[in-house]
């Protein structure tokens, strides 16, 4: 509770008014209500494939209506962790992190994801396809704990059911648009829908959203993240027959990125230089400047909404068709998925993150998937109700990426000074160059990444109502899944031909600085190479002394090109026993476990703790353990519900992927680890046209088994990896996990005059102090915060039109979403320093909105 008293003396202030407000308005309307009860409306979800009441699902589920997206400016899946607890999205380096209940997967393009995506039945299993924006959505239903039965595919944490809206029996349409004062966004929404005959519906929905961003990047004199993303849809639904209903959907989206919302700080002297040396007791970023001659604005430290860097960029495109067709077979429906999704992006990270010349990172990725999937859903309300279907996926995954060392970057002055490579001055003496960094620039360590993969899966869910009172409902997935990956990395010169002379010698080189294997390395191959360079009696010299150093390194770090296949079977159960004492509650408790198949590592340079490196390339699946008492209680007559839920999650072999602090991740199964928690959400509807919410999630992650840990810049090595320089994390926390998170809001309408209605809207949401950092480093720890919206619009009484405007972050908390060790700060400066992505600030947004 420690953390939940320190954050509630800011929300105090914060929260006065809210509660003041709050209460008089309540007094005021139940003075003012009528005879007539009021009731909530229904909240209808598809999380167990049938349209069910939220009060009947025994699952705990959040539900975001498409109005309250668009309300509250909720427009990508990173908005929707300020409205849902227990749920956190954040953009890492070179990845995105989605997190449910603690569990997340950590920064690797070969990881499946612990938080399972699912839109109109489709599994998007990439983290990239996170960061598409949302358009036209009915409903967001965020489902925590292990999904394993319905969902399946790798929800091991949870899941996000989204539906988009479908085509409707009447012609009808919206335009909304949307404009951002304070750092200058705008977005429009287009909507058509209606019939086009008497069996044939259609949907049409356009979207488009340019934002200047929020921090100024004092390098490029420019603000930063820059973004612009377009999305259409297109939806026909086709009564074949009275039996048989068609649905087709294709979607075309892309978002481009300029730039991030990444700022360096937490800068202390380096150690590492003798006093009198001239970079003795500088900063990171004072040796940048001072040392280096690189631009003044790399000086800038601070987390004051400014940072320096030299052009990060992302394109993002992305592709979907879906076909769905429904039959009706008496009173059974027989449904069948059948879908295609594809993205790709190119991209540049400046993955220094400043704007010193150092290095650049271009990525690329591409992913294509098929699926096709069939139900079996008997009617409900019978005696036994059950579901019954078949999975099949296929996919091929590509990745690469380029560490690109260039000529007037400092890593090349930096390493001809390194005294740790003093020993290798005779090789450089007889090669004419003045150390490693002659050797590496203009150069390109290029890595490639390739898997294919096949699912198969059967699931059964049976639920029996034995009487009005209890029910008992048992599930079960077998899945079998196969994976063939490959992966290499070699270096080229800048221009991406072969190395020549002396330049051979750079994959060598990258190894003993950068701890970076590659397949051209000339290891046991030195008098070869030399030869022709130096003379045979100079050769054979340098080779004697020097072949048993790089064979040495090149047995340490492990040998590319690597290639291996996997398979894996396993069967998930999943039990839930519910009760209903009356029409009002209904109380269930569940066992259910989870697997997030395993695979391979896209982005580790090394071999590592391993054996060798293709025991470096594969890791295996997670796996989860939920036991979970939950209800849902319908109060005063249905004009209120309380939703709660506790749990208790066993996870093994967690996957982790954890930044080195040089070039690259230290990916692996992690042991044990164990959350503890509960969630708590309701409405109550006190008045017509008033209704309060609010919900609270308490949670204690902790790692029972974690010996391997990647240590963070400045920490003494500790427990059974200390000697790979690793860090016991048992007993620890993760990042991103926070004990307590909540929030509380309120709607009003009310008539203005005859022909008008204002509706009013707060909500604030809080939490606790949380690591940002995989490597659970001090200086990277956000402290609890509270974030106040509000919103107030004016519509006609038949809702025809609305102006609004929505003030977010009324507090204009800018919060820590994730952090790092800066690369090769530490590693090359022996220098503390951390990047730190934060969010934005306060927003000012005029929205409108027409339907016809």
């Amino acid at each position: 509770m420690g953390g939940f008293m320190s954050y509630l003396k800011y929300l105090k202030n914060t929260s006065a008014l809210l509660s003041v407000s709050l209460l008089a308005t309540s007094i005021q309307m139940a003075q003012a209500q009528e005879d007539e009860a009021v009731v909530l409306e229904e909240i209808v979800v598809t999380s167990q494939y049938r349209e069910q009441s939220l009060s009947d699902v025994p699952i705990s589920v959040n539900v975001v209506s498409g109005a309250k997206l668009e309300e509250q400016s909720i427009e990508r899946m990173a908005d929707l962790q300020f409205a849902v607890p227990n749920f956190t999205m954040a953009e890492s380096g070179i990845g995105t992190n989605v997190f449910m209940r603690g569990i997340g997967s950590g920064n690797n393009q070969g990881f499946e994801q612990s938080v399972g995506v699912y839109v109109d039945g489709i599994h998007h299993g990439r983290a990239q396809q996170t960061r598409q924006p949302f358009l036209d959505l009915a409903r967001v239903e965020v489902l925590r704990g292990p999904q394993s039965i319905l969902f399946g595919k790798n929800s091991v944490a949870g899941a996000l059911n989204m539906t988009t809206a479908k085509p409707t029996e009447e012609f009808e349409g919206y335009i909304t648009g949307a404009y951002e004062f304070v750092d200058t966004a705008y977005e429009v929404t287009g909507v058509l829908s209606g019939p086009v005959s008497d069996d044939m519906r259609v949907r049409v929905a356009g979207r488009y959203h340019d934002f200047d961003g929020y921090i100024e990047n004092l390098t490029l004199d420019r603000k930063e993240p820059q973004q612009e993303d377009w999305a259409v849809r297109g939806i026909l639904e086709w009564d074949v027959s009275d039996d048989l209903t068609a649905t087709f959907k294709v979607e075309r989206s892309a978002f481009d990125v300029v730039g991030r919302n990444i700022e360096i700080a937490n800068e202390l002297p380096n150690g590492a230089f003798p006093a009198g040396h001239p970079l003795a007791g500088l900063t990171y970023s004072q040796i940048m400047v001072y040392g280096f001659g690189q631009d003044a604005s790399v000086l800038n430290n601070t987390l004051d909404g400014k940072r320096s860097a030299n052009g990060d960029w992302s394109n993002n495109d992305a592709t979907e068709a879906v076909m769905t067709l429904n039959y009706a077979i008496g009173d059974h429906v027989l449904e069948s998925i059948t879908g295609y999704s594809k993205f790709e992006y190119d991209e540049v990270c400046d993955c220094d993150f400043t704007g010193a010349n150092v290095f650049l990172l271009p990525i690329q990725e591409k992913y294509e998937q098929f699926s096709q999937e069939i139900r079996l859903t008997s009617p409900g309300g019978e005696t036994i109700d059950y579901i019954l279907g078949a999975y099949f996926q296929t996919s091929n995954h590509d990745f690469s990426d380029d560490f690109t060392l260039a000529q007037n970057s400092v890593l090349v002055p930096a390493l001809n000074a390194n005294s740790a490579l003093d020993p290798f001055a005779p090789l450089f003496g007889a090669l004419g160059v003045a150390g490693a960094g002659d050797l590496l620039s203009d150069t390109v360590t290029q890595r490639e990444a390739h898997v294919d993969a096949d699912v198969y899966s059967a699931f059964a869910q049976l639920t029996w109502n034995i009487n009005e009172q209890f029910s008992l409902q048992l599930g079960g997935r077998l899945t079998h899944e196969k994976k063939s990956g490959t992966k290499d990395i070699w270096v080229t010169n800048i221009d991406g031909s072969d190395l020549e002379g002396a330049k051979q010698l750079a994959p060598d080189f990258s190894g003993l600085v950068f701890d970076l294997a590659a397949s051209n390395a000339v290891a046991g191959n030195l008098q070869e190479v030399l030869t022709p360079l130096v003379g045979a009696p100079t050769a054979a010299a340098l080779a004697a002394g020097y072949d048993p150093v790089f064979l040495g390194q090149a047995a340490y770090l492990g040998y590319y090109p690597v290639a291996k296949d996997r398979s894996e079977t396993k069967f998930n159960p999943d039990i839930k026993l519910m009760y209903r004492p009356n029409d009002d509650v209904m109380l269930y408790a569940s066992f259910a476990t989870g697997s997030k198949s395993g695979g391979f590592d896209f982005r580790s340079n090394f071999k590592s703790f391993y054996d060798d490196m293709v025991d470096a390339f594969e890791y295996e699946d997670e796996k989860a353990t939920n036991y979970e008492v939950g209800g849902k209680l319908t109060l005063a007559g249905g004009a209120a519900e309380l939703n709660f839920a506790g749990f208790y999650t066993e996870y093994e072999d967690l996957q982790v992927s954890i930044f080195d602090g040089k070039l690259g991740f230290n990916v692996g199964n992690a042991g044990q680890a164990e959350a503890l928690g509960f969630e708590l959400d309701g409405r109550w509807q006190v008045a017509e046209g008033l209704t309060l919410s609010g919900s609270l999630a308490y949670l204690d992650f902790e790692f029972t088994d974690y010996p391997n840990g990647q240590c963070y810049f400045g920490q003494t090595p500790f427990g059974p990896g200390a000697a790979d320089g690793l860090c016991d994390y048992t007993g620890e926390t993760n990042q991103l996990a926070s004990k307590w998170q909540g929030s509380v809001g309120i709607n009003h309408s009310k008539d203005l005059t005859d022909g008008l209605v204002v509706h009013t809207n707060l909500n604030m949401f809080f939490t606790s102090k949380y690591h940002a950092s995989a490597n659970l480093n001090p200086n990277l720890i956000q402290d609890g915060f509270a974030k106040l919206n509000a919103r107030i619009a004016l519509t006609d009484q038949d809702d025809i039109w609305e102006l609004a405007v929505l003030a977010q972050n009324l507090t204009d908390k800018k919060t820590l979403l994730f952090g790092g060790e800066s690369p090769l700060a530490g590693s090359t400066f022996a220098a503390q320093s951390t990047y730190n992505f934060l969010s934005q600030g306060r927003t000012i947004t005029v929205q409108g909105k027409f339907k016809f």
